[in-house]
């Protein structure tokens, strides 16, 4: 939409000229392509969401429906996933066009900043999932068509170097001579440059914590963290944009098109509904959570659910009639709480819950000062408020009551109760204090992600081994790898994606070929 009105009004240049054709243009400025290109991230990252429903856990098939192929299988080739690969690189070029007609220019520091972090953010999304991916030659238009690829921990310091850049640049900047970024042009932010630099920050600690344990990388993370600058901070709230999203065709929400209905109340999502494991985290089974359960599922806590690759239970293994199994309004025509809110709904960036557990995994991990047992609980407590919040983004829902009640449910399980890390039971199978703290973060960083960054807690399973799964095992709450899985690894899960069938029509020379999705490992997975 923003979009839309950016090229539009680059076109009012020189209308009366008869050899331009003004409803063609061929350039914007970079004030007109920033918030395009921030509309263009929500969808982005809904998409990223998406596609990692499946082998992140999240999502199973219907009864009733055949031709789940790689869906359930999970063989995934370069046929699959290409569109992740090439909204990355739709979306960073606009980031880089902002940021080559900026960086001469430091009273537009604000818009280079802003691109900076955005292109990073996009990049590491890119990276966690493919690993070595074209980057230093990358989006260079006509010069360079066939860029190398670089190395994914040589990417990742290069993000953190970017971040710093902008961090310091929104510093630096002279606040008397620097153009303001207007509230109207800012869909994520409204302009508030200290809200984008603890966005910058919070998006730095997710790199260095997935750097830090890697040998080659240690050092420069931990000179990183020792600079880290506390006092800017993480997150204070959920990430959003909203760009005016409405119950309009070509205007609806990313995700509420994706998990509720279209503008006419067709529903989506026909096929699937939750897996019995990712269920096992509210019903009871691991954890009691009514609290965010009433909100996220549909009929909680009756939700029908399944396994990956089952194919043979009864009829009633369906999403719920007229409706979907993540929306939980009255009916389309009445917006609801939970991640999938109504057509007007902000897209999730990166949520509160993210950066306060971030933070508590940096404070167990001793790279980061801090009281690790309130900042676990404030992550906690954002993920309800988020899921508390309606369309309009105000919250609905007395949350200091709502957590209590989490809290009395789950007293003495350490995933929920972090007094209960201290003290391991003879019957539980974490016994190392350290670890079942890690394994409690976690495990609520997933619960809080679910159907809202799904790639992400993915990422941080691969990455630490948590939630806790038993490998080998067809119980659906101890695994959620697929019945019919041909992976060879032992946990039956793929560890990234393949290349897109696109680079091997374009870019063979540089391509890596043979690319084994269930062995070659993203450099921070040492699982």
């Amino acid at each position: 939409m923003i979009g839309s009105l950016a090229l539009g009004a680059a076109s009012c240049k020189k209308t009366l000229d008869i050899n331009d054709n003004p409803n063609s243009p061929t350039s914007a400025t970079p004030s007109l392509v920033l918030p395009s290109a921030l509309v263009g991230t929500g969808a982005l990252v809904n998409a990223y969401s998406s596609a990692l429903t499946y082998p992140g856990g999240f999502f199973a098939n219907v009864y009733g429906f055949g031709g789940y192929g790689a869906t359930v299988t999970i063989n995934y080739s370069a046929a699959n996933f290409g569109n992740l690969w090439n909204s990355v690189y739709d979306v960073a070029e606009d980031y880089q066009y902002v940021i080559n007609n900026t960086s001469e220019d430091p009273t537009l520091a604000y818009s280079n900043s802003i691109a900076r972090i955005m292109k990073s953010f996009v990049f590491s999304k890119l990276v966690d999932q493919y690993g070595d991916v074209p980057y230093s030659e990358a989006l260079k238009g006509s010069e360079i068509l066939t860029p190398k690829y670089d190395k994914a921990e040589d990417i990742y310091k290069d993000l953190v170097a970017q971040l710093n850049l902008a961090l310091a640049q929104i510093k630096n900047a002279d606040p008397t001579t620097t153009a303001s970024i207007l509230t109207t042009a800012d869909p994520m932010f409204a302009g508030d440059m200290q809200r984008w630099s603890r966005f910058a920050n919070t998006l730095k600690l997710r790199l260095l914590i997935k750097m830090a344990p890697v040998a080659s990388l240690s050092g420069f993370a931990t000179a990183e963290f020792a600079a880290f600058d506390n006092t800017i901070g993480v997150l204070q709230d959920d990430a959003l944009v909203n760009p005016g999203y409405a119950k309009q065709a070509g205007r609806l929400n990313p995700t509420y098109n994706q998990l509720a209905a279209d503008e006419n109340n067709n529903r989506r999502v026909t096929s699937a509904i939750p897996t019995d494991w990712i269920y096992s985290f509210y019903d009871g089974t691991k954890l009691d959570d009514e609290g965010r359960g009433s909100v996220v599922f549909r009929n909680f806590p009756q939700t029908a659910t399944n396994q990956l690759g089952q194919e043979n239970l009864a009829s009633t293994i369906i999403p719920p009639n007229g409706s979907t199994a993540w929306y939980t309004g009255a009916d389309f025509n009445t917006p609801g709480l939970g991640a999938v809110k109504g057509p007007a709904q902000a897209q999730v960036i990166m949520l509160l819950a993210e950066a306060k557990l971030l933070q508590a995994e940096a404070i167990v991990r001793g790279y980061l000062p801090g009281d690790a047992a309130a900042t676990f609980d404030a992550g906690v407590t954002a993920s309800f408020r988020y899921l508390y919040k309606d369309q309009s983004n105000t919250v609905s829902g007395d949350i200091p009551a709502l957590v209590g009640a989490y809290k009395v449910a789950n007293a003495g399980r350490y995933l929920a109760d972090w007094s209960a890390t201290a003290t391991p039971a003879d019957a539980d199978y974490n016994k190392d204090v350290l670890q079942r703290r890690i394994e409690a973060i976690i495990t609520q960083k997933y619960i809080a992600m679910n159907v809202i960054n799904c790639d992400e807690a993915f990422s941080e399973f691969r990455r630490t081994g948590y939630p806790r799964i038993v490998n080998g095992s067809s119980n659906p709450v101890l695994t959620f790898a697929s019945l019919q899985s041909t992976s060879s690894s032992p946990d039956k899960l793929i560890v990234r994606l393949p290349y897109p069938q696109v680079e091997y029509n374009l870019n063979q020379q540089n391509a890596p070929q043979n690319v084994n999705i269930f062995t070659q490992k993203i450099f921070w997975d040492l699982n």
